[in-house]
């Protein structure tokens, strides 16, 4: 049977592309958003840290003892390393000239996209990272990042253990064992399976506050302990392995990010037929307190 011309057998139809991008890239970076910000001056960064323990026991002096001298603590230097990253960008000129839809200029796409990716970057870092590298000519630097530092109350869970108010109880309780009260953590940074577990938390108050004094975008879940107020933040970037998902409780004003230069971008001189550019960062992480943040590892992902 004809059915004379129809749209399976029109080879000259136009395409129909519309000129809109969808973009659900997973951007957010809550702590290189947050954490408050300083200069590195050199490749070496170090600061000075102070903590005074409480005494375990006390020996009282005789009546009218002489004086006796005794040992006085020091504060201890920290160091870290600055490390470099970076997102290079080339776009061809045919390609610049080409017309492309819902980019514009792709060279100048680009460059916008990449510097989202180079924060992403900086925030897997800063949380990921582990104990510094120094480098040399054929060796690349590393600063420490969180999970590095935290060392004084680290906790290796079973694994498969299950994240419950008590364990969240626990973490606040091993905190203000060996801080000051007010120096306990004030974020739990989390995967979302365990973000979900406390949100249904029943022992004690959870609740939510405007994100906006916060400079972030959505609004937070808060959980209210003994022991003060915790922001939880769901972070695509924790461990989340089968056995080992990890918990960060975090004190933000304990944290900065020293830069030894801030992203901006490089252009790269002209070779061949393209134009070249990179996004470019050299920064590190301080440690104010790591005592004042704690990380267990070992838990479930299903929370």
């Amino acid at each position: 049977m004809a059915y004379g011309l129809q749209t399976y057998y029109d080879t000259g139809r136009r395409e129909d592309l519309l000129d809109v991008l969808g973009d659900v890239s997973p951007d957010e970076t809550p702590l290189l958003t947050l954490f408050a910000t300083s200069t590195a001056a050199n490749t070496v960064h170090e600061w000075m840290t102070w903590n005074v323990s409480r005494p375990t026991s006390v020996t009282a002096v005789l009546e009218g003892a002489d004086y006796a001298d005794a040992d006085l603590s020091q504060p201890t230097r920290v160091s870290n390393i600055t490390e470099i990253l970076t997102h290079p960008i080339r776009v061809s000129r045919t390609e610049r000239k080409s017309n492309v839809a819902a980019m514009g200029d792709p060279f100048a796409f680009q460059k916008s996209e990449g510097l989202r990716s180079l924060k992403m970057k900086m925030e897997y870092s800063i949380l990921n990272n582990g104990t510094k590298v120094s480098g040399a000519t054929s060796a690349i630097r590393y600063a420490t990042g969180i999970d590095g530092f935290i060392t004084t109350l680290a906790t290796a869970r079973a694994s498969g253990t299950s994240f419950s108010e008590t364990e969240l109880n626990d973490m606040v309780s091993d905190a203000w064992n060996i801080v000051d009260p007010d120096k306990v953590f004030d974020m739990v940074v989390c995967t979302f399976k365990i973000k979900q577990a406390i949100a249904g938390f029943s022992g004690n108050s959870t609740r939510y506050i405007d994100a906006t004094e916060r400079r972030l975008v959505k609004d937070v879940l808060v959980y209210d302990s003994a022991g003060g107020s915790h922001r939880i933040f769901a972070h695509k970037d924790v461990r989340n392995n089968a056995g080992s998902t990890t918990v960060y409780g975090i004190r933000e004003d304990m944290w900065k990010v020293a830069y030894f230069d801030k992203p901006f971008f490089q252009e790269i001189a002209k070779v061949g037929d393209s134009d070249r550019g990179q996004w470019v960062t050299e920064f590190t992480l301080e440690s104010l307190a790591e005592k004042a943040s704690l990380k267990r590892t070992g838990y479930a992902q299903t929370g």
